[in-house]
């Protein structure tokens, strides 16, 4: 492996001249720049980053933690992420915790139960090891949906910002506006005349849950319509919740004009089960879902729903870090952006 003297050597100049040049420094004439430049191609010459990391006290490298990189919303979010750093010279270390594979083999329903287990601590501590060994400058961790995190990670010499997930400690938080969403998708309802509109909710116990159940019953009190409570099921954001729930709601005497599901998931159940039911979407039943999945302008009719800005909230993350680490502490630390409707022709 050559050093910084073998290239020093082939070029011609001084050891002190090509660590200039491998540092950006103006202080080398452009011609000798190039010289030792075509030096480095020449014998293939790779700097030792540790020893620089050493000297500057900074490595430029963020570390990511993702709690399951297959999940489809992850993907977006390092996107942004990745996009972010790469435009401002930072480099990104990654670890995947593989957490719904691993509540999938156990047959483990919640997260929080999964993450109280010896398993869970073993790879997270392992992960968190082998990013800090790698001297990174900062953490992300990005969770599988939004919800609360709190001491999950221990304390930490580095800043850290929690992507797609919150805490109750003040952390640095980048998050996407639930309650602005649902808000988007009731007044689209509204505005289609519809007054019978039924809710296919999340688990109960689900932050997310309350921000849409609270824009939900806002907007039928601006237009003075009556809250029904048995136009409210409660599902779990899978496929067979939505099928399972709107069957019920069907079997209402009074049944709905307009279903708001709180995941696409659940509305393209509900929509199966509009159609095994013989109804026509929307002339009979609109159907509004939330999350704008790939696969959500694939069915016909092709589903309205609501829009999540992944990619920004992995931009704002990266953000944040960055600022954070030059020293320019954010106004706030929980950061909240808005969704976007997305007309389609199931509403």
């Amino acid at each position: 492996m050559y050093t910084i003297y073998d290239v020093a050597e082939r070029a011609g100049v001084s050891a002190a001249t090509v660590s200039n040049v491998l540092n950006n420094s103006n202080k080398v004439a452009p011609k000798t720049a190039e010289k030792v430049k075509a030096a480095i191609q020449e014998l293939n010459f790779i700097p030792n980053t540790n020893a620089k990391i050493l000297k500057s006290n900074n490595s430029k490298i963020i570390g990511v933690i993702a709690e399951e990189i297959g999940v489809v919303f992850t993907s977006d979010i390092l996107k942004g992420i990745c996009s972010y750093c790469e435009n401002n010279a930072y480099t990104i270390s990654l670890c995947d915790l593989g957490v719904e594979e691993q509540m999938n083999s156990r047959g483990i329903k919640q997260y929080k139960s999964y993450e109280n287990t010896d398993m869970f601590k073993e790879i997270l501590q392992k992960n968190l090891n082998t990013l800090l060994s790698s001297r990174i400058c900062g953490l992300i961790y990005i969770g599988t949906h939004p919800r609360d995190v709190s001491d999950i990670l221990p304390k930490l010499s580095i800043p850290v910002v929690y992507s797609y997930a919150y805490t109750k400690n003040n952390d640095f938080c980048v998050n996407y506006d639930d309650y602005y969403g649902a808000l988007l998708a009731m007044n689209y309802l509204i505005q289609k005349k519809h007054t019978r509109i039924a809710l296919i909710s999340g688990p109960i116990d689900s932050v997310p849950t309350h921000k849409r159940m609270l824009a939900y019953q806002k907007v039928l009190l601006e237009h003075d319509i009556a809250f029904r409570p048995e136009y409210i099921k409660t599902g779990n954001w899978h496929y067979e919740d939505g099928y399972q729930k709107c069957k019920e709601l069907l079997e209402l005497k009074s049944r709905p004009t307009a279903i708001f599901a709180m995941s696409d998931k659940m509305a393209v159940g509900a929509l199966n089960a509009i159609k095994d039911a013989g109804l026509r979407i929307p002339e009979d039943i609109a159907l509004h879902g939330f999350d704008d999945l790939v696969y959500a302008s694939y069915f016909s009719p092709t589903l309205t729903t609501i829009a999540l800005p992944l990619r920004q909230i992995g931009l704002e993350t990266a953000k944040m870090i960055h600022s954070i680490l030059s020293g320019k502490s954010p106004e706030k630390p929980s950061v909240l952006l808005p969704c976007s409707h997305v007309p389609r022709g199931s509403a």
